[in-house]
């Protein structure tokens, strides 16, 4: 509706120019927003129709420094830091990238100070028999009731602009790889720490994939909370 009431408002003959540039930037930032949810959309279409053929030895801090790469370049502005040491799982490559791009993504959008200076620290590494990837910013925080809340496809804060599916593509990729994901206090108790567990690679790797396969289509009001399959 906004997209059509722009487009009407800059068929007027007698708009000025300075409106007309204001509309033009609006219509920019609502198809950036409405390419965003598609793009989330069929990302979770994908994770609910991979094969676990799809899946194959992969370290999770290869795949951690290109999405750290990728984000700097979006980024420039951002100080993103990565540690990482050798972290093999059995995973989907790509579903493991989603994970990590919607991590930091949503880190550098709503982890930024309050002087809009983001700062992400990425780290990879063994931990027992699993691997563990936290993303920690330095922003407001999320209220403890709301770190369950934030999973819920759809669900955005009153000052969001994005798709609502960012952290949901993280639940369903934890899940997918049967991991856990969490959210807590960041470092010293500021901002937002985001932790994911994966089983790492081992003799038992490998089989078949997560009963949950509904993520695109489940009601909403499905919590993300747990990733246990049903008993």
């Amino acid at each position: 509706m906004s997209i059509g009431t722009n487009l009407d408002v800059l068929a007027h003959p007698g708009l000025p120019d300075s409106d007309r540039a204001e509309v033009v930037e609006e219509l920019r930032r609502e198809h950036g927003r409405l390419l965003g949810t598609l793009v989330a959309l069929r990302e979770l279409g994908r994770g609910d129709l991979v094969e676990a053929d799809a899946f194959h030895p992969l370290d999770v801090a290869e795949v951690a420094d290109a999405a750290v790469a990728e984000a700097r370049r979006r980024a420039p502005d951002a100080v993103i830091t990565l540690s990482a040491w050798a972290a093999p799982v059995h995973g989907w490559e790509p579903g493991v990238r989603i994970l990590l791009d919607n991590l930091i993504g949503n880190a550098l959008t709503h982890g930024r100070d309050a002087a809009g200076r983001a700062e992400v620290t990425v780290a990879v590494a063994r931990a027992g028999d699993q691997v563990l990837v936290t993303v920690d910013d330095r922003g407001p925080g999320i209220a403890p009731a709301d770190r369950q809340e934030v999973f819920r496809r759809f669900h955005r804060g009153p000052a969001s602009t994005g798709s609502g599916l960012g952290l949901t593509l993280v639940a369903q990729q934890a899940a997918l790889h049967r991991g856990t994901v969490e959210l807590g206090a960041g470092r010293g108790g500021v901002g937002t720490r985001c932790t994911v567990r994966l089983p790492g690679a081992g003799p038992a790797s490998g089989g078949e994939l997560p009963v949950r396969r509904d993520w695109l289509t489940a009601a909403a009001e499905r919590s993300q909370s747990s990733h246990k399959e049903p008993s």
